[in-house]
């Protein structure tokens, strides 16, 4: 079991990840983290050469700034903190490091998971709520993602419909920095461009089993109306349609990526 997990080991070379995260990718984040300032700074730039002068920022771009930010760091995450593990020499001392696979993998999920999301929505939230600080009048008074995310939280609520709406982005957040860390670890060139290659393929195959399963089916009309005509029989079937997809969504990339740290060779 020493040589499976040992939690003395295991918090020594998370901290040692932690500490190669921060030079490796420390920079990026924070500027990330910053996408609220930076795209104001851009829009007044443009708005005051273009001779309109101090505007005010539009709710749309605070949602844009969020949603750079988080593409960004799905897309290169991975990459700029795992990606090197395909190099030769890199990939090497990455084999030679004192700790187990399962330790390793461990790492490198409350990494990606947990450690770079919550830096990343923090500085968000802080860089947004001092520049509604500072600029109260151009920049406005809250991010637009609160109240997305309440008019979703309300939609809901009118319909009767209970889901665990933070819970199902953060599984969101999960599967998509997965699905980029676990190409980053697999991919030795253009990892983000081959990973995409890859979801748009499975994607489309998906697709094609669906509508040969399905497309051609007859649907009993009133099949449909005994089983879906309350709002706790819809609530019932998307839990359960969400909690079964993602636990074969997550099944396949958590395997996969301690498998290919498993037989990781150089």
């Amino acid at each position: 079991m020493n040589n499976i997990f040992n939690i003395q080991r295991f918090w020594n070379y998370f901290l040692y990840d932690l500490r190669r995260a921060k030079n490796n990718y420390g920079l990026s984040l924070l500027l990330l983290g910053l996408m609220p300032v930076i795209i104001f700074l851009f829009f007044q730039f443009f708005s005051l050469i273009s001779g309109n002068g101090l505007t005010e920022l539009p709710d749309e771009m605070q949602f844009m700034a969020v949603f750079i930010a988080t593409i960004v760091v799905i897309f290169g995450a991975g990459v700029k903190l795992y990606g090197f593990v395909t190099e030769k020499r890199a990939g090497s001392d990455f084999l030679l490091l004192p700790a187990s696979t399962l330790e390793k993998w461990l790492s490198i999920l409350l990494m990606v998971c947990i450690v770079v999301p919550v830096i990343l929505f923090s500085l968000t939230f802080l860089s947004d709520t001092l520049m509604s600080l500072v600029f109260p009048n151009t920049y406005g008074d809250r991010m637009m993602v609160a109240d997305l995310t309440r008019n979703m939280f309300d939609i809901l609520g009118e319909e009767g419909i209970s889901i665990n709406l933070p819970g199902l982005l953060f599984l969101n957040w999960c599967a998509n920095i997965l699905t980029f860390t676990l190409g980053a670890v697999c991919f030795k060139k253009a990892k983000v461009a081959k990973t995409l290659l890859c979801v748009f393929a499975f994607s489309m195959v998906l697709s094609l089993i669906l509508v040969l399963s399905f497309g051609t089916s007859h649907i009993d009309t009133d099949w449909l109306e005994m089983h879906f005509s309350d709002p706790q029989s819809i609530e019932r079937f998307l839990n359960w349609t969400i909690s079964i997809v993602f636990t074969v969504l997550f099944c396949g990339l958590l395997g996969g990526l301690y498998y290919r740290l498993r037989t990781l060779k150089h």
